[in-house]
C-alpha cells in the first residue's frame, strides 16, 4: 500500500519544490529503484548503507 501511497503523492502534489526537496526526491527514487532490484538482503543493507549517508 505504501508504494501507492507514493505514487498518488507524487502525481497529485501541489506544492512546487524547492532544489533541496527535489534532490532529496530523486535520491528516494533512485533509492527504491536500487532496493527493488537488490538479490538478497545483504544488497538491500548495503544500499541502504549507501544511501543514508547522501542524507
Amino acid at each position: 500500500m505504501k508504494p501507492f501511497a507514493k505514487v498518488f503523492a507524487a502525481m497529485f502534489g501541489t506544492e512546487p519544490l524547492d532544489q533541496e526537496s527535489a534532490r532529496n526526491r530523486q535520491i528516494h527514487r533512485e533509492w527504491d529503484r536500487q532496493r527493488s532490484n537488490a538479490t538478497s538482503d545483504a544488497d538491500r543493507e548495503e544500499i541502504d548503507a549507501i544511501f543514508s549517508r547522501n542524507l
